[in-house]
């Protein structure tokens, strides 16, 4: 997706950064990792957005030192899309977004925000490279990497991690990309947000450890994973518009000629049509690959104003 950065050599300052933590039911961890990111970006604005919690996130986080706002919807896209209006509010022009469980080193940040000070408008934290044991839960590795190959063969991105909860996004950025997601799915919405906007983007490896066991994943494996499916293949369809009703209408018009040819064939040799559920069949699935076809156009057309039109909207 793009080369990896690792010596920091212009981290931004931390006066600019904002550090996002979206947080459900994290009292166990909460409090340290405002304390590491305290230490280690001192002069940055810690957020924690306590997002439906039922437990006392909110007030250990704001024991810590951290400036609390709460999300009563539940769901990790609207607390994260809350704390970045937040944040930008106040001025941020660096906005690292991190869990709330302790898996992620604060230090690692340092790494994150230099890459972005060479010029990566979001940089991913790629976890598969260095891991504790025990820290994916089973199952999540090769769901990890499923979705990873279908992004790679519907949208051509070459990314390492693309569920990263670790990065680094900039103002920029955000001003410039419409997020929508209101769970888990966020992560891949950045990512392929950032691959329709052609944003730089940087992928930099950092440590993932294991959460307590005290504390377990709020990830649900097959719930969330349907949701993340349903919500790459909508952008795909709201994106690539004429490659995915091209390859419908591709479908359709393939079963239709199977069909017709059976029908075309009979009609040839004995002139009949002793098949007419199959010539009407074969008719209809005609009639589908050709309207699949005039909504890849249409919709691809649309797409293309509604860019012209973005791209005269001036930067604030």
């Amino acid at each position: 997706m793009a080369e990896t950065l690792q010596a920091p050599s212009r981290v931004p300052d931390s006066s600019r950064v904002a550090v996002v933590v979206p947080c459900h039911n994290e009292e166990l961890t909460v409090g340290k990792v405002v304390a590491d990111f305290r230490a280690v970006l001192p002069r940055a604005q810690i957020l924690v957005v306590d997002n439906a919690s039922r437990d006392r996130t909110g007030e250990v986080a704001l024991a810590a030192g951290a400036e609390v706002i709460r999300e009563p919807r539940p769901g990790k896209g609207f607390a994260l899309l809350s704390g970045f209006r937040k944040a930008r509010a106040d001025g941020a022009e660096y906005f690292v977004m991190v869990d709330g469980d302790d898996t992620y080193p604060a230090e690692d940040s340092l790494t994150l925000l230099d890459a972005a000070g060479d010029g990566a408008e979001m940089v991913i934290g790629t976890r598969l490279t260095d891991y504790e044991a025990g820290a994916f839960r089973a199952g999540h590795s090769f769901g990890n990497w499923l979705f990873i190959f279908l992004v790679r063969v519907l949208f051509g991105v070459r990314t390492r991690d693309l569920f990263s909860g670790y990065r680094v996004i900039t103002r920029r950025f955000l001003e410039a990309t419409p997020l929508i997601a209101q769970g888990f799915e966020v992560e891949a919405e950045l990512s392929l947000q950032a691959v329709v906007q052609r944003f730089p983007v940087a992928e930099v490896p950092v440590r993932y450890r294991a959460r307590p066991k005290e504390n377990p994943s709020k990830l649900h494996t097959y719930r969330d994973g349907y949701r993340i499916l349903l919500a790459i293949l909508t952008f795909f369809r709201d994106y690539k518009p004429m490659t995915c009703f091209g390859l419908l209408a591709l479908f359709f018009l393939v079963l239709s000629l199977a069909g017709g040819g059976v029908v075309i064939a009979e009609f040839v040799t004995t002139g009949l049509v002793p098949r007419l559920p199959l010539a009407v069949l074969s008719a209809a699935l005609f009639l589908l690959a050709a309207l699949s076809f005039a909504c890849g156009v249409l919709l691809s057309t649309i797409n293309r104003r509604s860019a012209e039109i973005a791209a005269l909207i001036p930067w604030k």
